[in-house]
């Protein structure tokens, strides 16, 4: 029972490793506005499946984890990323029973406004300036939903986390 329940969060962990390293692969320049948010995607399916287990805690660390890799001042993306998660955890109910299409056009919106909270705390804290390609991207993310979706519920349900 033991090894199952040390399987299952290595499976998690090697979900959010791979989503970090996806963040930071390199992309050529002409695509990086295309970037998707892996970790957003990562983060949001595990808080949608298992609510109990992945919730708002590990979303602050994801994103002190996210600023300690990208170098950026730290607590920018944990303070966003909790606190857009703490609507995805209470609203989880909702937002599971939706279909794919319709929650990749919430993925979508979901992905540009923490991006762009993002961009309102650095502004607080220091001139930024807010790149609108950041839409791209987010655009990239709905499309990217419905097969990172399929592909993780696959792999959880094999694992047998509930």
């Amino acid at each position: 029972m033991q090894m199952r329940l040390i399987f299952q969060w290595a499976t998690i962990l090697f979900f959010f490793v791979i989503a970090l390293v996806m963040e930071l692969a390199p992309w050529p320049i002409g695509f990086q506005a295309f970037k998707p948010a892996w970790l957003i995607l990562v983060l949001t399916y595990w808080v949608l499946a298992i609510p109990n287990k992945i919730n708002i805690g590990l979303a602050f660390l994801a994103g002190v984890i996210w600023d300690l890799v990208l170098g950026s001042t730290l607590g920018i993306h944990a303070l966003v990323l909790s606190i857009a998660f703490y609507f995805i955890a209470k609203n989880h109910l909702i937002l599971r029973n939706l279909s794919l299409w319709f929650q990749s056009l919430l993925i979508i919106i979901f992905v540009f406004v923490i991006r762009f909270l993002i961009f309102l705390v650095e502004l607080f804290l220091h001139s930024a300036t807010f790149n609108w390609q950041e839409i791209f991207g987010a655009i990239a993310s709905g499309i990217l939903w419905p097969w990172v979706f399929l592909l993780m519920r696959k792999i959880r349900r094999k694992v047998g986390l509930h």
